[in-house]
């Protein structure tokens, strides 16, 4: 039910952000190279970027594909060397997470980005650690890792990725495996393998789909074994699916104003969460690289609710579904749950 609010702030994100909230897709490639950290970082390394501020960066962070953004971002992604460059990207998107009472995330990783020039998956691993316990403890974060497979590696090279998430897990904070990178031509499914051993491990399971390539690439996604989709949108195409999906309440991680930035729809009026919503199926709104599309969670929820002209308690279901379907272990999804619902109760939404 709804009740009148007891707390209002000055405007939605005023309102939103006294949540405890949590994000499930955001990349830390990507999703932490502000240009005042990727220029920090290129000169830690000896590297020159294609933008030298603010200014320069906005224009060369434009796009038109999603084979187009992912060369851009190539030049940023290396300045990711050593295991202090990881720390510095994981603390940076911790301390947006404050910024925006963001109280649990999960961060992707991508380790088929770097490997191929060589960085080392321990330096990866010991900055992802140091990262995320100065979230912990500078910025009361709690931060935790998907390890997404890039869909173009040859098929023992992900394998080889798996198992070293798989090993690393406890230490880094590593609550699943995900899949991501060039959708066209590159269907889950070569990779189905992968998928298994993580999930005979008992990892969590995620993918990209349905961002560039089609309904039918979530659904072969959906046969590797993902539990949550990421992106999803183009699940519109086919009602079966939209059927599946509600039935199942397979949660999709869904990016509008990335999906925009992308071209996957020309307008945010275009896009297809009203659809989604509509056939029952659960959604969470994410940032993506934030960095790289101007926006973050906040801006992602007040964006969507003009744009749909949702109401606020609209947005407050879409933040809770990302707590009820995040990986974090059941006793804290519990207790962040509890936290989420006395945020909201006191924000005039109570549940019941």
């Amino acid at each position: 039910m709804t009740t009148t609010p007891s707390n209002a702030g000055n405007t939605l994100a005023d309102r939103l952000r006294t949540l405890p909230k949590v994000e499930l897709h955001n990349h830390l490639e990507g999703g932490a190279m502000y240009p005042d950290l990727a220029l920090r970082l290129a000169a830690r390394n000896g590297l020159t970027l294609p933008f030298d501020d603010a200014e320069s960066a906005a224009r060369y962070y434009r796009f038109s594909s999603l084979d187009q953004f992912i060369d851009i971002l190539r030049p940023t992604v290396a300045t990711l060397t050593t295991a202090e460059d990881y720390a510095d990207a994981v603390e940076r998107q911790g301390i947006e997470a404050k910024r925006q009472g963001i109280a649990y995330h999960e961060l992707f990783v991508t380790y088929g980005l770097v490997s191929r020039r060589g960085v080392p998956w321990e330096a990866v691993v010991e900055g992802l650690e140091e990262g995320r316990r100065r979230n912990a403890e500078r910025h009361g974060v709690a931060t935790a890792f998907i390890i997404d497979l890039d869909r173009t590696l040859p098929a023992d090279e992900a394998l080889a990725h798996v198992n070293l998430a798989l090993a690393a897990r406890e230490r880094a904070g590593i609550v699943g495996l995900g899949l991501d990178c060039q959708e066209a031509g590159y269907p889950a499914g070569r990779l189905k393998h992968c998928f298994a051993a993580a999930a005979e491990a008992g990892l969590p399971l995620t993918a990209h789909a349905g961002e560039d390539g089609g309904a039918a690439s979530i659904r072969d996604a959906l046969a590797c074994g993902a539990t949550r989709i990421d992106h999803g949108v183009q699940a519109v195409e086919d009602p079966d699916l939209l059927a599946h999906l509600a039935e199942r309440q397979v949660l999709l991680t869904v990016c509008p104003l990335s999906n925009v930035a992308l071209r996957v729809f020309p307008s945010l009026a275009e896009h297809s969460l009203p659809q989604l919503l509509a056939a029952g199926i659960p959604c969470c709104l994410n940032s993506d690289d934030p960095p790289m599309f101007a926006s973050d969670l906040l801006t992602e929820c007040e964006a969507v609710a003009a744009a749909f002209t949702l109401d606020e308690g609209t947005i407050v279901g879409l933040l809770r579904n990302a707590v009820m379907h995040s990986f974090q272990p059941d006793a804290a999804k519990a207790r962040l749950l509890a936290d989420f619902d006395a945020a909201a109760a006191a924000l005039g939404h109570g549940r019941g």
